[in-house]
This record gives C-alpha cells, sequence and structure tokens, in this order.
C-alpha cells in the first residue's frame, strides 16, 4: 500500500470515528468525546460480543467514506506528488481529530453541515503547504466535516437505558451510513448543488482554451484546402508600451528576493505593463497585435504558463470576450462568459461556476475591441466592468481598443492604468520576419521549397535594413507579416507604400496563386468581380457600425449583389462558400457568423466601395467618429482627382464650422496625406493652414496621427524647440521618431541639447528605432545633462563609447555581461545596474570613482570575487544579489560610506566587516534559510529600515530591538522559524511589512503600538485583525493571501484608513466599514 493509500485509509477511518463517538460519547462531555473509541465501546455494550460486531460496521462506514475520499486526492488533485497527497490526509486527519462536533458546535451553525464546514475551516485553516495542497486541504476537510455531521444527524440519539435495543439493529447500521452518503452532495460551501463537478469542468475548459486558442491565421499566406495557422505559443513575440504608471501602491510589497526590478526609463514590455496593474487598458493602432496578446494570455492562463512579471497570475482562469459578438450593446452576465470563447463545452458548466472562479478571485477577463462597437454603444462597456468588478472585485481585466476610440484616462474612475503599444522597434521586425518564417516552414504547401525559406528571410532582413521606407511600412505585427507574405509570393519584390501593400496583399490571396496553380473550382469568379462583392460586404459592416455578420444576412446582401452583376449567374450561397473557402479574405470564425480576416482589409474594401459610389459626402459626416477615421484615410487613398479634393475640402470646411471637432478634423485631413500622391493646388494653402494649427502635438495619439503624414509633418515641425511647453516639445521629439528616417534622425540631433526632463526621456526612449552606433553617437552624446540609458540588447553594449556624459546604466537581465571592460569609457557613471552578470570579478567597476549606487545581479550559479570594489569611497547605496567568493565580506571596510546595503548573506560568514558599517541607515539581508545571530552588528547606530529575507535572528524580533533600537520600517520575510513578534514594542514602528512566515499564527503583539502607520500582511496565518484596532495612527493596511475570508469587522471603527487587498483576497463584513475607510484592490 504506497503512502497516499495508507493515508486516504487513516482519514476514512478519522471521519467514521468522529461520527461513532459523538454517537456513543455523552455529547456534551469533552472528556468522554475526546476518549478511546474502544474504551466508549466498552463502555457501553456489556456484552462480549458486541464490540467487535460494533467495530466491524465501523468499518464499513470507514470504507464507505474512503471511497468518496480518493477521487478527489487521485484524480482532482493527481497533479500533486504522492508525499504532498499523503502530507495533506495528515493534516486533514490531524484537524478531524481536533475538530469540535459537539451539540453546541452542531446548534450554532444550525445543524448546517456546510456552515459547522466553513467554521472548522476559519478555526483549522490550511497548514500553508502550497497553494494547490492548501485547495486541497480545504476540499478534504470540508468533505469529511459534512460526512461527520450529516451521519451525526441520521445516527440513533445513544442513551444507556436502550444499548440493547441499539445493539440488535446494529446489522443495518452500515448499510444506512452507505445509503447517507451516497444521496448528499459531496461539497457544498458555497454552491448549494455541490462543487463536486467544478474541478473536473475547469480542467475541461482550459484544455479546450488551450487547444483552440493557440493558433494564429497567418495573414497574407494563401494555400489550398486549409487555413493557414501556425501555433500563438510559437508565433508570439513580445512588445513595448508606454504609458503604464499604475497609481502608487501601498508601500513595498514584500520579498521575492533582493533584486526589485527598478523603475524603467522610457518603453517597457508589455507582459512587465501588464503584471503591475490589475486593471488594464491596453491601446494600440489597427493590427498592432491587441487581439493576439488576449489570445496568448488566455492560453497561458490555460497552461498554468505565466512566469516573470506575471507569475501572480498563476491559476487565474481566462475568459476572453470579443465586443464586436455584442455589437448591440448587451455584454454578458459572468455565467454566459464561456459561451463567447468555449460554446462547444459551456453546456457543461456547473450553475455559478464562473461566480465561483471571480468571487475567489482567479477571474483573468480579457476584452477585446472597445473601438469595434459603435459609439453610442461603448459607454455601456464601462458600466458593464463597473458593475463586474463591485461584485467581483478581485477579478484581473485586460482591455483592448485603438487610441482614438478610447483615450488613456477612458477607464481611469474604474481604475484602470493606460498602456500604449508602441510601434515595433526594428529587433522586434527582425525577430517578427524570423518567427514568421519558421511558422510557415510547417506550411504543407508553399511558394517555394522549404530549404529556400532561409534565403527568403535573409533577403528580407537585408533590405529592411537598408531600405528606411519598408522599416517604416512595417511598424505593426499585420504590416510586417504582410510583408513578409509579399516577398515570398513576388520573389523580393514589395510595394513603397500602405496603400500598395493592400492591394499587393489583396491581388495575391484573390487572383495570382490560384491563377498560377490553374486550381479548379466550381465557381470561377475573376478578380474584379470578387472585389465586387467583398466590398459590398465590407461597406454594409462599416456603415452600420459592426465588425461580423450573420451568414444569412451575408447570404442575402451577396444575392442582392449579384442580381446587378453580370456574366455571373452562380447561385448565391455557392458564390459566398467560395468566397469563404478561397479568398483569404473572408471567413466564418464561428458557425453562421461572417467577418473579414482583419478589421484594416475590411476598412480599405469598404473605402474602394465609398470611391466606386462617389459617396465621400458620408465620409466626410461620419469623420469625427473615430471608427470612420482608417476608412477616411484609406478613401484618400482610393481616390483621384475630383473625388480626393471633396472629400479633403469637406473635411476641411467641418473642421471651420465646428470649433469642438476642429482640431480633431484637422489630424485626419494631414492623416490623409499618407495615402494620397499629390496635394490638390488650391487646397494647399489651407493644408499649410491645417498643419499650423495641429503642430505641436499635445497627446501621444496626436503625435501618432500626425506621423502618419510622414516628411510632409517632419519639414514643419519646429526646429527650436525653446518657445514649447514641456509636454509639448516632448511629443514634438515622439513625433519626429515615430516618423523616422534620416531626416527625422538629423531632427532629434539639432533637439538633444534641449535638456529638459520630457524632451530627454523622449529622446532615450527613441533610442531603439534607429541604428544604436549612430544614435549613440549623433544624440545621445549631446544631451548636455546626464544621461540615463536601459540596455536590452547586447549590440547596444558597444554604442556606449560614445556616452561620456552617462550618469545612469541598466543592463536588463536579458542581457548577460561576461567582460565589463564596456565600462571603461563610462567615467561619470553615478548609477550602475547589471543585471545579468557572468563573470568571476568586478575589478571594472571599481574604478568608477563617481558611483553612487550599484547593483549587481548574477542569476547562475558561482561566487564572484567582490574585493574589485574596494576604494568606491563615494559609493551609498550597495545592492548584491549574488554569492561573495569565499564568504569574504573584507571589502566592506574599503567602502567607506555606505548609507544603504544589501546583501546575500554568507551562511557562517565572519561578519565583522558588515558590523563595522555604522554608517548605514538601511539593511537588506536575503540568503539560504538560516538562524544568525545579529547582534555584533549593535554598532549601526543610525539604522532606521531593516529587511531579513529567509534570514531569522537569533533572539527573534526581541533581540533587532535590543540590536537597532531605532528601526522604524521592519520587513519580515519568509523567515519559518519565526512563531511571534514579541519584543517588538520595543521599537519605534511607523511601518511594518511581513510576508510569508508560516509560524506567526496571531497578531497580538502589535496592539497599541503608538507610531505605527502602515502595515502589510501576505501569506501568514494571522487572520485575526482586532489588535490592529487598537492602533492610534493606522493609515494604510494591506492584506495579501491571508487565510480566508479575512473579518474586517473589527476594523469598523478606524477613522482615515486606506486598506489595500491584494491577490484575490477574501474579505466579509465589508459593508461594516465607515466611510471613513477606503477600500482599494490591487
Amino acid at each position: 500500500m504506497t503512502g497516499v493509500e495508507t493515508a486516504v485509509v487513516a482519514a476514512g477511518r478519522a471521519v467514521a470515528e468522529r461520527a461513532v463517538r459523538e454517537w456513543l460519547a455523552v455529547r456534551s462531555s469533552r472528556t468522554e468525546r475526546e476518549s478511546d473509541l474502544s474504551e466508549l465501546i466498552r463502555a457501553n455494550f456489556r456484552d462480549r460480543m458486541a464490540p467487535r460486531k460494533f467495530a466491524n460496521q465501523v468499518n464499513g462506514i470507514a470504507l464507505a467514506v474512503e471511497d468518496r475520499l480518493r477521487p478527489l486526492v487521485e484524480h482532482e488533485y493527481g497533479g500533486l506528488d504522492e508525499d504532498a497527497r499523503a502530507a495533506v490526509l495528515a493534516e486533514v486527519t490531524d484537524a478531524l481529530r481536533r475538530a469540535d462536533f459537539s451539540d453546541a458546535a452542531l446548534f450554532e451553525a444550525d445543524g448546517d453541515p456546510g456552515a459547522l464546514a466553513e467554521r472548522v475551516l476559519r478555526r483549522l485553516p490550511p497548514p500553508r503547504l502550497g497553494e494547490a495542497e492548501d485547495r486541497l486541504y480545504a476540499a478534504l476537510l470540508a468533505e469529511s466535516v459534512e460526512c461527520v455531521v450529516r451521519m451525526v444527524r441520521q445516527l440513533p440519539q445513544y442513551l444507556p437505558r436502550a444499548a440493547s435495543e441499539t445493539l440488535s439493529r446494529l446489522s443495518g447500521l452500515s448499510g444506512q451510513m452507505e445509503r447517507v452518503l451516497a444521496r448528499m452532495p459531496i461539497r457544498t460551501l458555497d454552491a448549494p448543488e455541490g462543487r463536486q463537478d467544478d474541478a473536473a469542468f475547469e480542467r475541461r475548459y482550459l484544455d479546450h482554451l488551450s487547444r483552440v486558442l493557440d493558433e494564429v491565421e497567418l495573414i497574407g499566406v494563401r494555400v489550398d484546402n486549409f487555413r493557414p495557422v501556425t501555433s500563438l505559443s510559437a508565433a508570439y513575440i513580445s512588445l513595448s508600451v508606454t504609458g503604464a504608471n499604475p497609481r502608487e501602491r501601498p508601500g513595498r510589497l514584500p520579498i521575492a528576493s533582493l533584486a526589485e526590478p527598478p523603475e524603467e526609463a522610457g518603453g517597457l514590455r508589455v507582459e512587465s505593463a501588464l503584471g503591475r496593474s490589475r486593471l488594464t487598458l491596453l491601446r494600440g493602432e489597427a493590427g498592432s497585435g491587441k487581439s493576439t496578446l488576449l489570445r496568448w494570455l488566455a492560453v497561458r492562463a490555460a497552461r498554468g504558463g505565466f512566469t516573470g512579471d506575471l507569475q501572480a497570475w498563476h491559476g487565474c482562469v481566462p475568459f476572453l470576450i470579443k465586443l464586436r459578438s455584442h455589437a448591440d450593446g448587451r455584454f454578458p452576465p459572468p455565467g454566459r462568459f464561456p459561451h463567447d470563447v468555449a460554446p462547444e463545452v459551456a453546456g457543461l458548466m456547473p450553475r455559478g461556476w464562473v461566480e465561483r472562479v471571480l468571487a475567489a478571485g482567479r477571474g483573468l477577463l480579457l476584452v477585446d475591441g472597445v473601438d469595434e462597437l459603435v459609439v453610442e454603444h461603448r459607454p455601456a462597456v464601462r458600466h458593464w466592468l463597473a458593475g463586474l468588478l463591485a461584485a467581483y472585485p478581485g477579478m484581473r481585466v485586460v482591455v483592448t481598443s485603438r487610441p482614438t476610440a478610447a483615450e488613456a484616462e477612458w477607464l481611469a474612475h474604474e481604475g484602470f492604468t493606460a498602456a500604449l503599444l508602441e510601434p515595433m522597434t526594428p529587433a522586434d521586425l527582425a525577430e517578427l520576419v524570423r518567427q514568421w518564417h519558421a511558422a510557415v516552414r510547417e506550411c504543407p504547401s508553399l511558394p517555394c521549397e522549404p530549404e529556400e525559406l532561409e534565403g527568403y528571410q535573409g533577403a528580407l532582413l537585408s533590405r529592411l535594413e537598408s531600405a528606411p521606407h519598408l522599416r517604416q511600412l512595417a511598424t505593426t505585427p499585420l504590416l510586417a507579416a504582410m510583408l513578409c507574405a509579399l516577398n515570398l509570393d513576388r520573389r523580393s519584390r514589395l510595394p513603397r507604400s500602405r496603400m500598395g501593400l493592400y492591394e499587393a496583399v489583396l491581388e495575391m490571396l484573390l487572383e495570382r496563386r490560384d491563377a498560377e496553380r490553374r486550381i479548379p473550382d466550381t465557381v470561377a469568379l475573376d478578380r474584379e468581380q470578387k472585389v465586387w462583392i467583398l466590398r459590398d460586404l465590407a461597406w454594409l459592416l462599416v456603415s452600420t457600425g459592426r465588425s461580423e455578420l450573420p451568414k444569412a444576412t451575408a447570404l442575402k446582401r451577396v444575392a442582392q449583389k449579384l442580381e446587378s452583376m453580370t456574366r455571373v449567374s452562380y447561385p448565391p450561397q455557392d458564390v459566398l462558400a467560395h468566397l469563404l473557402r478561397r479568398s483569404g479574405v473572408l471567413r466564418e470564425p464561428v458557425p453562421e457568423r461572417i467577418d473579414f480576416v482583419h478589421k484594416t482589409i475590411q476598412e480599405y474594401l469598404a473605402a474602394g466601395q465609398i470611391v466606386e459610389d462617389e459617396d465621400v459626402d458620408l465620409v466626410v459626416r461620419n469623420a469625427h467618429f473615430d471608427d470612420w477615421r482608417e476608412v477616411a484615410v484609406m478613401t484618400a487613398g482610393h481616390a483621384t482627382g475630383r473625388l480626393r479634393r471633396a472629400l479633403l475640402a469637406g473635411l476641411l470646411e467641418r473642421a471651420g464650422r465646428e470649433a469642438a471637432r476642429a482640431r480633431s478634423l484637422r489630424l485626419l485631413v494631414v492623416s490623409c496625406l499618407e495615402t494620397i500622391q499629390e496635394i490638390p493646388a488650391d487646397l494647399r494653402d489651407r493644408i499649410e493652414e491645417c498643419f499650423r494649427l495641429v503642430i505641436p502635438p499635445v497627446t501621444e495619439t496626436e503625435a501618432a496621427l500626425l506621423a502618419a503624414a510622414g516628411e510632409e509633418t517632419l519639414r514643419r515641425l519646429p526646429d527650436d524647440l525653446s518657445g514649447l511647453r514641456p509636454e509639448h516639445a516632448a511629443m514634438t521629439v515622439r513625433t519626429a521618431w515615430l516618423i523616422n528616417g534620416p531626416a527625422a534622425l538629423a531632427k532629434l540631433a539639432a533637439h538633444a541639447a534641449d535638456g529638459r526632463p520630457n524632451v530627454t526621456s523622449e529622446l532615450i526612449a527613441s533610442s531603439a528605432f534607429f541604428d544604436t552606433e549612430e544614435y549613440a553617437r549623433r544624440v545621445l552624446s549631446r544631451i548636455p545633462r546626464g544621461v540615463s540609458l536601459r540596455v536590452r540588447r547586447f549590440g547596444q553594449l558597444r554604442s556606449l563609447r560614445h556616452l561620456e556624459n552617462l550618469t545612469a546604466l541598466t543592463v536588463d537581465e536579458e542581457v548577460t555581461v561576461g567582460d565589463l571592460a564596456f565600462l571603461r569609457d563610462l567615467p561619470r557613471l553615478r548609477s550602475l545596474e547589471v543585471l545579468a552578470l557572468d563573470t568571476e570579478h568586478v575589478r571594472e567597476i571599481g574604478e568608477l570613482s563617481e558611483l553612487r549606487y550599484l547593483r549587481i545581479g548574477k542569476p547562475r550559479p558561482g561566487p564572484v570575487d567582490c574585493s574589485g570594489l574596494a576604494g568606491l569611497h563615494r559609493l551609498q547605496n550597495l545592492r548584491l544579489n549574488l554569492s561573495v567568493r569565499h564568504d569574504d565580506l573584507s571589502f566592506l571596510d574599503l567602502v567607506p560610506r555606505l548609507t544603504s546595503l544589501g546583501l546575500t548573506l554568507p551562511d557562517g560568514a565572519d561578519l565583522g566587516p558588515l558590523a563595522r558599517q555604522s554608517e548605514l541607515r538601511e539593511l537588506r539581508l536575503h540568503g539560504a534559510p538560516q538562524r544568525a545571530d545579529l547582534s555584533s552588528m549593535a554598532g549601526m547606530t543610525l539604522l532606521t529600515d531593516l529587511t531579513l529575507s529567509s534570514v531569522t535572528p537569533v533572539g527573534g524580533v526581541s533581540a533587532i530591538a535590543d540590536t537597532w533600537p531605532g528601526v522604524m520600517t521592519l520587513t519580515l520575510g519568509g523567515l519559518a522559524d519565526l512563531t511571534a513578534l514579541t519584543g517588538i514594542g520595543k521599537l519605534w514602528l511607523t511601518e511594518l511589512y511581513i510576508a510569508r512566515c508560516p509560524r506567526i499564527g496571531h497578531l497580538e503583539d502589535l496592539r497599541g503600538l503608538p507610531h505605527l502607520t502602515r502595515v502589510t500582511l501576505r501569506s501568514i496565518p494571522a487572520a485575526d485583525l482586532a489588535p490592529l484596532a487598537d492602533l492610534p495612527r493606522l493609515s494604510a493596511l494591506v492584506l495579501y493571501d491571508l487565510p480566508g475570508p479575512v473579518d474586517l469587522a473589527p476594523l469598523a471603527g478606524i477613522r482615515e484608513l486606506d486598506l489595500y487587498l491584494g491577490g484575490g483576497q477574501q474579505v466579509i463584513n465589508e459593508d461594516l466599514l465607515g466611510d471613513s475607510v477606503t477600500v482599494l484592490r490591487m
């Protein structure tokens, strides 16, 4: 018998014995209730054979209970290893022996087994063995408590004088108990119909999402008889965003390690931005990868694959909602979420499952495409989200939109942080090209031999490097993928404009590939006929503000169109089927719903229909709606002569009449210049005036709209920024780098001497979009004040030699540094972070005499000789997340001015050099779990901020108070041996952070501390907040991953408190808090 099987048997026996004991004992007597079962049997049955018969019946009950517990252990949580499951069962068995099943306990719960189970779980919380283990513990204990209670209620009451009669009925006792167990729901903690199917359905749902969402269509690739798709997991590339600055957090959330991520200058990766905020509004232009990102998030969540900055999302259940499927403005309630993304399995869902997931804080709501709704329905999205967040405040939400449909502040009131997807950098573009060619290699039908793909890839990368117009064209994943497809199809002959690119893609998809391959079909339509029909469908979608059509509506529209077409006699259903099967443009994403492969293609075709109908007045009338902006730009590109002039003149006239919309309409006129070949002569002065009125741009969205006009905008941007406000000057710089190219680089070089922080920040952010070496030499080297730079690619290190004015440098963890020689060219560095060191010494760092701040991380094992740091006499802040060679800390004696130190503490090392750092005000000690005698450090009399992570002080908190009585900020993390906070009252504490200390079971030692203002509690068993109610100055409290639900009632009397709840923290009695308590969920 395995360890798990033994443990299941023990748990089943424990349930049976508790039920029988409650029956046999005089149930108000605690002494008898805790007596050995055999003693109780002998005391109640005088007949010599009766005890043996009774014990056999108890065994029968135990076997029935085992049958109920075994599926939970072996199947529902089968992913846990055997030792973990056995440990959980042992904890459950122990808890059953300690649980109170007295009459008083049953009466207090009104005899309700679910209510009593909740009480038992609160009093005997999970043992913090791990997230999955604790869920198994809660499920098993709840199930076991229900078994005990329901059996006790069914058993006949024992009275001593009725023992003989009871004994006569013993033969039926086992069968009776088995029938009771068979009838009862397995779990009813918070679900009236039970939760026995929750885990099974969740697995089915997540497995389904993992399969159906893990594909991305290769737009622009035309092959026979199948949809060209590839694995989304393999094809996904990470992009950068700006503007992801979540509201101020309530202090540090302790401590994973000393390697806390620094604040980034410029853009950051989208995964980092999402990880910083529970609620995110992600804005991006058409084709920028918003929908792909949401699908990738859903797949990662379904597979439990979140890492890095998104590690806290592990365990989330994704729900993807495409707003285009709710064009009527009626958005689904939680119970309908699975029907949107997984209708094939939604019918199997247990009632209330989604609500339970959301209430537990595990929901990940992914809302795609605010811009795909008509304007009048968009406010309803806000109301829908506000209602969901009010009901389920722990859920995570990501909403996407084009920038023109949702300004950065659109969801600010609901607590959302806005982030804007940046154009792809050259490095991003090169990565996409490589991944695209790797993905297309898996297609069974290619326009070339598979071994030729590498040549096409190399040729395209070379052209992108040497042809600025192509780089400027491929700023989004969609456009870049189209370039890849055309490069393959046209044997490297590529268009020079966006309109030319769309036209070439349509030609390839609709005509050339089938013609060249002589593919037979029952329907034969030429390219012009296909375009005629597709344009009409696209116009219908645009004019009605929709992104998809019922198939029946599309069929009716095709039939109407065919009536006016000559030379086409095919039935409408055959024509529609042909377009769905062979065009590569139209598709049926779900049964009976029709849409275009991308909204950009839809807008391009609709614009062609508008020009065909000579109805540019329609565009002018709707130009103030953001969902018509791209249609207007492409209409300008399709139109010629009279129609083009009519469109531009109409927009200018509206701008002159409507003051409230004048700026947005003028920006649209400027955007139209991207797609037209010439400006009508009689409109040149008016368009010049239009430029004058919209330059400088004032927001990132305006900068992007102006940049669309390229050189026309660039030559009108001011050469001197001194007369502009800082934010307008910064957006002018942003416009220039978005336009890119040699002329833009020259303009940026002219702005380098500006020196204002906003402008400098944009200049640094733009370095990723130009040749690294040239940009460093011509722009960054001219910035007058100290430059702060973050290196994300190894190649950037070579360019640093041009930056003698560099004062702050961060080398990202993605860049492994094996040679520090480049630092010799940077004598003015005052701040340095090397996050992935791969060398055994740091001599070059010791030569940086101006250094004030140093942080070094070494993710790979192996010690580092830190003696080279000796002599950094101006260094004030040092962070070493690495192992020091020979555990030798003596170099610290020669770094005399440290005021802040973070150190991986060697176990058993001589702490003398550390103890002699008498100027320290902040100390952070990290290391392998260990106990350390820190009393020798009493000489640090100035210390006010102390962090101990996995380093438990001998003597506990009392020893801390004796050694450093001046500590005001204390952080304790991962201290497995710390059992209490005894002695904490001797400190003058103002801030306290406690995380992952599994043996701190109460907070009584905090009661009445006079100066404590901020408290963070994370992943500790103590959940009784009553002692905190006696803190006279408490103003901020953070609760994160406490065993819940946590009762907030003790906080009801506190005035002016900010209460932060993180990690899906469950609470009760929130309604008792006064108006002066502000609840914020992170």
